[in-house]
């Protein structure tokens, strides 16, 4: 007898043992029955363990300590569940801010992009001939693997010409003949050897045993200048294209930046799931990436259909790192009986059928979802390498009919996309969740043995006569193996359309602004005049004159015991101040001293040097008594 089937409005209440999720469940089912799908487009579900028999239980497949169990507390589709900003928050955050603290994680780099890292070594020394220490040496590391390269180094957020050995070629790091950065890559080889600048020149702090193997880094030298650093150590970074991965298309290990390789890195990884090669589905994680690979049309040329270019830190949870990956392909990553596969986001014809005579019992249809799930505008971030690598807004992607549908009002939603570096590529993954969201039926199918056919995040074509159903494509959202010898599915709405895109779908990204600057930003401010020194009781008053300007910044106090023709070299920087007069204390009878004043603007030009001022403490005494 074909069981009864019911047309519902609101959520049916119930549950099922696996379910296409993303965010917080992640890992294989107990039993190795049922199927777990971890989804781009989903957020963390934790619920609490349920009494009914058919219970939705999950393990997360890190199992250090105890596994916990998960319970979702829901069957809603996964693309209704998602929550974007748990899924971008923590990738992309901080990566091109240098770090300085004891203990931190390192990184591991997909595809490409800009990131600095911890400050692992610093020191101080004084160039040949003087005793200032001068000159910074600063090693950060950028990865915690070998890469493939370091591109462009950036400077705070301005990229840096370097010539053939690393030194800078454009003021104001080099100026007047001399570079005042320096810079050497080394990529993290596993026969990388020490670096020899530092070696032979940090007096045995840092020798050749100081190799850092299997680790990308950076050594810089900043020499002292006023001019090049007016605002203290910098923070330095750069490019890189990360990680060499595994092709199992032709067995080659090589830079790449397809989502598909990346994730299936993550999961044989150490720093990720650590997964046997027969715990891998390995025809579907090429199915993805020859998906990825695809050649799609943007404004002004072509692009690859995904590609995967960003960084996590290696004391991510699974559950946090896999979402991010897989929102670079608007992918979904399935577990069944310990297996993963990956599906891509493109569209998948159904290979199998479903019809009244494969249901064991009731088949509830859900025809709409609850208003709140509904909307009609994505916005979000990406990283944009036209705007310095930073989180950058794409063009909102929305439909003026669904918009209409909506009474004319916009809801809309937010995708942070943190391996997305393509404004064209993050809107199509956009207009795919936007798509998704508006497939509204949903079906409760309680299949005979049937549904063995099946595995969690596959389209089936699905015929039910009685609602008009002919064929109609619905991907499995959830898969359990039941008490009574059958399969329970949870079904969402699918199409192709959802995957398709049209040109004028596809909105041109602003160019990044022109930064308007002060027009006497290259201007050197007016040397100060009228330097005066008079002496006082173990002291010495300093006045001078001034011309104002409007980017005025402070004044610099120079000192030395001796005239001289180059205070730079001679004498030593006392303070800055903003006022025209400073008193020099704490100089005993008989001192003499020689200053100098100069003037800095906020962009950090320097005046040129004011004629020298001196005087000496009078007294009788040529000693003086500190006491304390």
């Amino acid at each position: 007898m074909i069981p009864f089937i019911v047309a519902a409005v609101s959520v049916i209440a119930g549950s099922a043992a696996s379910a296409l999720v993303g965010g917080g469940v992640v890992g294989a089912l107990l039993g190795g029955i049922a199927s777990v799908a971890v989804g781009y487009v989903a957020r963390e579900v934790v619920g609490t363990g349920q009494s009914q028999p058919q219970q939705r239980v999950q393990t997360p497949i890190y199992t250090p300590p105890p596994p916990r169990i998960y319970t979702p507390q829901t069957s809603a589709d996964y693309r209704s569940l998602y929550q974007p900003a748990t899924a971008g928050a923590t990738a992309s955050a901080g990566l091109t801010q240098s770090v300085r603290q004891p203990i931190t994680a390192h990184r591991v780099v997909y595809g490409e992009t800009r990131l600095s890292g911890p400050l692992v070594f610093a020191h101080t020394r004084a160039p040949s001939g003087s005793s200032k220490l001068d000159i910074l040496d600063l090693v950060l590391v950028l990865a915690g693997h070998e890469v493939d390269a370091i591109g462009q180094v950036y400077i705070q957020d301005t990229g840096v010409s370097l010539d053939g050995n690393g030194a800078a070629t454009s003021d104001p790091y080099y100026h007047d003949g001399k570079a005042y950065f320096q810079l050497w890559k080394h990529l993290g080889a596993a026969d990388q050897t020490a670096d020899g600048d530092l070696v032979a020149n940090t007096s045995g702090a840092w020798t050749s045993s100081h190799r850092l193997r299997g680790r990308a880094y950076l050594h810089a030298r900043l020499d002292w200048d006023d001019r090049a650093w007016p605002g203290g150590i910098p923070n330095v970074s750069a490019v890189v294209r990360g990680k060499k991965l595994y092709d199992p298309r032709d067995a080659t290990t090589a830079w790449g930046d397809n989502p598909a390789l990346a994730v299936l890195d993550y999961l044989t990884g150490g720093y990720g799931l650590n997964c046997d090669a027969d715990e891998i589905d390995f025809d579907s994680i090429i199915a993805a990436a020859n998906i990825c690979d695809e050649t799609v049309v943007r404004p002004g040329g072509s692009e690859k259909r995904y590609t995967c270019n960003g960084a996590f830190a290696i004391d991510s949870s699974p559950d946090r790192v896999l979402p991010q990956l897989l929102s670079s392909c608007a992918g979904r990553l399935v577990n069944t009986a310990g297996v993963w596969r990956l599906y891509a986001g493109a569209w998948l014809p159904p290979t199998v059928s479903l019809s009244e005579t494969d249901a064991r019992d009731v088949v509830t249809v859900r025809p709409g979802r609850p208003r709140r799930q509904l909307v009609n505008t994505v916005r979000g971030t990406f990283i944009s390498p036209a705007h310095t690598w930073q989180p950058t807004d794409y063009p909102p992607v929305s439909r003026t009919a669904y918009v209409t549908e909506d009474g004319g009002v916009e809801v809309s939603e937010n995708l942070d996309l943190p391996f997305t570096n393509s404004p064209y590529m993050a809107q199509r993954i956009a207009l795919i969740t936007l798509e998704a969201r508006r497939r509204q039926l949903t079906v409760q199918f309680p299949a005979n043995l049937a549904g063995l056919r099946l595995v969690g995040g596959e389209t089936v074509a699905l015929s039910l006569a009685r609602f008009g159903y002919v064929d109609r494509p619905m991907v499995v959202s959830s898969w359990r193996m039941n008490e009574d010898f059958g399969v329970d599915l949870d079904l969402s709405e699918e199409a192709e359309s959802i995957y398709d895109f049209a040109l004028e779908d596809l909105a041109e990204m602003p160019a990044a602004a022109a930064v308007s600057l002060p027009s006497n930003v290259d201007v050197n401010p007016a040397t100060p005049t009228g330097v005066t020194a008079t002496a006082a009781t173990n002291a010495i008053l300093l006045t001078w004159d001034d011309v104002a300007e409007s980017d005025f910044d402070h004044f610099e106090v120079w000192e030395s015991p001796t005239d001289s023709a180059d205070p730079a070299a001679d004498a030593v920087r006392l303070t800055e101040v903003k006022t025209t007069d400073y008193t020099r204390t704490g100089l005993f009878v008989g001192a003499t001293r020689y200053f100098w004043v100069r003037k800095v603007d906020r962009s950090g030009n320097v005046s040129g040097w004011s004629a020298s001022a001196n005087a000496t403490i009078g007294g009788s005494a040529a000693y003086g008594l500190i006491l304390g």
